[in-house]
């Protein structure tokens, strides 16, 4: 919509500028026009536009703080309105608390507007400002009084004592919040261009984060941002002081509050988000009071739900930003005391991570180093050792038990030479108390676990660590030295014991030991079983522990799921299906994804198996689906960018990138290759990724030259394998057949011992048009190429020219002679239909006429 100017123009949240708030305002003016460029909101509008139709007399309510966009919603409205109706726009002020005075600016409003013979709107802005019982009374008879075919509009920042309860069980009552006025992506995005800037996805998403579409603390600082040449930096600045975009709208709001209201929005404005029980923890005031009256007195208020701990609320961003800066201003001690109550609320919650932000924020080193030690494990076992590491920072990195937490992640990270520094790395203070026992079995269990997966002699001064400490309380770091002890005795020889060690760790599971934990220790039994010699246990016990993950949903785990990812790539190299009963199935199958704390999600499988999962369900069809290879894109994308690991994550570029094409998806195939080079630069799988784009758009020589710069050098067998048979396909392509057969037996070569099969299915044309000319000889036997063969025919060896069933049979046909009149009858066909096929099997192969489809099909294996 244009920008409007006028002595009557809003600028975005309030009433017409030039109004004097001690001089009444006419009886009724006309929507005011907009100083603004209004960003549509056609849900809305709709909304509006289906109560104003209605026969009978309605109201609607817009009740939200200042500056949510309320005025401008009502005019922007009302200014699209094509139908024909009377409008009337009555601003109110605190003027109107005079009842005498408001009846005589609205008397004979309704009669005048009735006898308009048309229907009507009456728009009450400002209604918060009426207060007086009897003005309210005044209110209340004009919205009685409504004749048919009119619609009441009140728009307010606290509701009035109007009887709204009233129009709602009467049915003519909708209403307007402000999470139903707040802005969304698109019409953040479109200020945000309107000022001169646009955002990357990242800043958007953290300024929406900030403002919750709150208009004018949105619009302002797409005004600042016009003035900075780093938005990034801007948007920062200003979630860290979000006081410069929302000053006036949240004072606004806080200062018209009852104290009770005020000190419980900062009592609670201490934690991110809070249910019942926390909030009486924090705060004497009812809940239920407060419920009531932070909606009545229009105070924005944010949803969190999760299964683990139901619906929680919580303050908005700018709100809480706001109340936390008066309360630690006004009442240090005060909040001291809060950040206490939270930390001990949200450890008795297992919240053992927003536990320690509140004692962060009081500085007590003891009780961090404490609650590090005894429920650290949990934080490093859930995954978010990320935010750990980042709210501890570095005044409290050299504490005891944030160091053998870095110890246990560098573990889980399999990183032996790490863990080892963090562990050996010299005291900055001393555990101290009742834990200082279970601080020294925890280095003990670390040690053990560092030698186990570092390859280094088993320390045997762990056993008497592991002996000389008793229970500490915490079911997770009772669990983990149980475990570590297990381990240091079944490697030392004494399997009996480790055996008991075992079973009393996965005792612990019954009182609260971390799923993680109970999966680590069935995988623990089974390797002793292996050990011991125990084959028929081992195998059994192994699938337990595999049906324990898949019911605990444990995917992202290094003892089930980096083996699963494993089986599942084995599976797609070899060009085979897992059993629809396996396990490992029924993983890739659902692939189910978590929500992190920000509401983004990840895979629970881990970006690994998520990659090879959807790798396997792309290629149990023919040709895999756009959406199939987009999830394989959308998958390895992910993996890219929340941290790859070299030498595992580049292994699935080249399988990904074969997909991605075949499906046509070139855009995705660009922003594949740019993720992994970001991530590893350019190495072989890069390398060899950008070739098979250069294959795929018929740049051959482009594509021989960079498969010469990789085909030599140690390659992992799969890509090894992918690069010699592309560079088969390029000598055959520019037909230097001695090449291609070299090449060719090279790859075959490298793929017989682990039976490699999949890049050649990935190029089948050229694969079987190259094994057909392939002479006799070579490292390779016969039989694996038998195997090749076969492989291309179950899984359709013409996918890469893209046939239709119907062309595959008429290709067929052709082949037997028959005239196309002759296939058309014995098809049932039109004579027309069977042209058609022929002309698009033609183009598809690059032939000319029947006689070179016929030699050329017959070349790649196709008849």
């Amino acid at each position: 919509m244009a920008q409007q100017s006028s002595a009557g123009d809003v600028s975005g949240g309030g009433s017409p500028a030039g109004r004097s708030a001690d001089r009444p305002a006419p009886e009724a003016m006309p929507p005011p026009r907009l100083s603004v460029t209004v960003q549509p909101r056609e849900d809305l509008y709709a909304m509006l536009d289906a109560v104003a139709a209605r026969e009978v007399p309605d109201n609607i309510l817009i009740s939200a703080a200042a500056g949510t966009g309320k005025t401008v919603l009502v005019a922007d409205w009302l200014a699209r309105e094509t139908a024909a109706r009377e409008i009337a726009w009555l601003v109110l002020g605190p003027a109107d608390n005079d009842a005498e005075e408001l009846r005589r600016r609205v008397v004979g409003l309704w009669e005048r507007l009735s006898s308009a013979g048309r229907p009507t709107v009456l728009v009450l802005d400002d209604a918060h400002e009426v207060r007086d019982d009897v003005a309210l009374g005044v209110l209340a008879s004009l919205v009685d009084s409504a004749p048919a075919h009119s619609t009441v509009v009140v728009a307010c920042r606290r509701t009035p004592d109007l009887p709204f309860s009233r129009y709602a069980l009467d049915g003519t009552l909708t209403w307007i919040g402000w999470e139903e006025l707040a802005l969304g992506r698109p019409e953040a995005t479109a200020i945000v261009e309107e000022y001169g800037h646009s955002l990357g996805e990242s800043d958007l998403d953290a300024l929406l984060e900030l403002t919750r579409g709150w208009a004018a603390p949105l619009r302002l600082a797409a005004i600042r941002l016009s003035n900075h040449t780093d938005p990034s930096g801007a948007i920062a600045d200003l979630v860290r002081y979000p006081q410069r975009i929302s000053e006036y709208v949240v004072a606004e709001t806080l200062d018209a509050l009852p104290a009770y209201l005020l000190r419980f929005i900062e009592a609670t404005s201490i934690v991110e988000f809070f249910d019942a029980d926390l909030a009486e923890q924090l705060d004497e005031a009812s809940v239920d009071r407060v419920a009531s009256d932070r909606e009545k007195f229009g105070v924005p208020v944010v949803r969190c739900s999760s299964d683990a701990a139901g619906v929680r609320y919580g303050w908005h961003p700018l709100i809480r930003a706001h109340a936390r800066a008066g309360i630690r201003d006004r009442d240090p001690q005060r909040v001291a005391r809060l950040h206490r109550t939270a930390a001990r609320w949200f450890l008795e919650a297992r919240e053992p991570l927003v536990a320690l932000e509140h004692l962060v924020a009081l500085g007590d080193e003891a009780a961090i180093d404490e609650l590090a030690l005894l429920h650290g494990l949990t934080v490093v076992f859930d995954g978010r050792t990320e935010e750990l590491w980042n709210l501890l920072g570095a005044r409290y990195a050299d504490l005891p038990a944030v160091r053998y937490l870095r110890a246990l992640a560098a573990v889980e990270q399999n990183c032996p030479d790490a863990a080892r520094a963090f562990l050996a790395a010299p005291d900055s203070a001393s555990t101290s108390g009742g834990v200082a026992s279970a601080a020294t079995a925890f280095a003990a269990a670390l040690s053990v676990e560092i030698a186990v997966i570092g390859g280094s002699a088993m320390p045997k001064d762990a056993l008497a660590a592991f002996e000389e400490c008793g229970p500490s309380g915490s079911a997770d770091l009772d669990c983990y030295v149980a475990l570590q002890h297990s381990v240091a005795r079944m490697f030392l020889g004494d399997p009996a014991s480790s055996e008991r060690l075992l079973r009393e760790a996965l005792s612990l599971g019954d009182v609260g030991a971390h799923p993680r934990l109970i999966l680590r220790t069935l995988a623990r039994l089974s390797i002793l079983s292996g050990v011991t010699g125990d084959l028929t246990t081992m195998s059994l016990r192994a699938g337990h522990a595999l049906e324990y993950a898949a019911a605990h949903g444990l995917t992202d785990r290094i003892d089930a799921f980096q083996c699963a990812a494993a089986v599942c790539m084995d599976t797609y190299v070899r060009s085979e299906q897992l059993p629809d009963d396996s396990p490992v199935h029924a993983l890739a199958v659902t692939s189910p994804r978590r929500t992190r704390p920000d509401g983004t999600s990840a895979p629970v499988s881990g970006g690994h198996a998520e990659v090879a999962f959807a790798l396997l369900q792309a290629r149990r069809t023919v040709r895999p689906t756009t959406a199939e290879a987009d999830a394989v894109s959308r998958a390895l994308i992910g993996l890219l960018s929340r941290g790859p690991q070299a030498g595992l994550s580049n292994t699935l570029v080249t399988p990904a990138m074969a997909v991605v094409l075949d499906a046509g998806r070139m855009n995705t195939a660009a922003q594949v290759i740019e993720k992994a080079a970001d991530a590893f630069g350019e190495i072989p799988d890069v390398v060899v990724a950008r070739a098979m784009v250069e294959l795929h758009v018929g740049r051959t020589g482009a594509a021989g030259e960079l498969l010469a710069t990789v085909r030599d050098r140690p390659l992992h067998p799969a890509l090894a394998v992918r690069a010699w048979l592309l560079d088969a396909v390029v000598a055959n392509r520019e037909h230097r057949s001695d090449d291609a057969s070299v090449a060719l037996s090279r790859a075959l070569e490298l793929a017989e011992p682990a039976r490699i099969v999949m890049p050649f299915l990935d190029c089948a044309a050229d694969a079987a048009e190259l094994l057909a000319a392939l002479p006799p000889g070579g490292e390779h036997t016969h039989e694996f190429v038998v195997h090749v063969r076969a492989k291309l025919l179950d899984a359709n060896a013409g996918r890469n020219p893209g046939l239709t069933r119907t062309e595959k049979v008429v290709l067929g046909e052709l082949a037997t002679g028959r005239q196309l009149r002759e296939i058309a009858r014995e098809l049932h066909v039109s004579l027309n239909t069977v042209r058609t096929h022929t002309r698009n099997l033609y183009r598809k192969l690059d032939v000319a006429s029947r006689a070179e489809a016929v030699e050329t099909a017959t070349r790649r294996g196709l008849l």
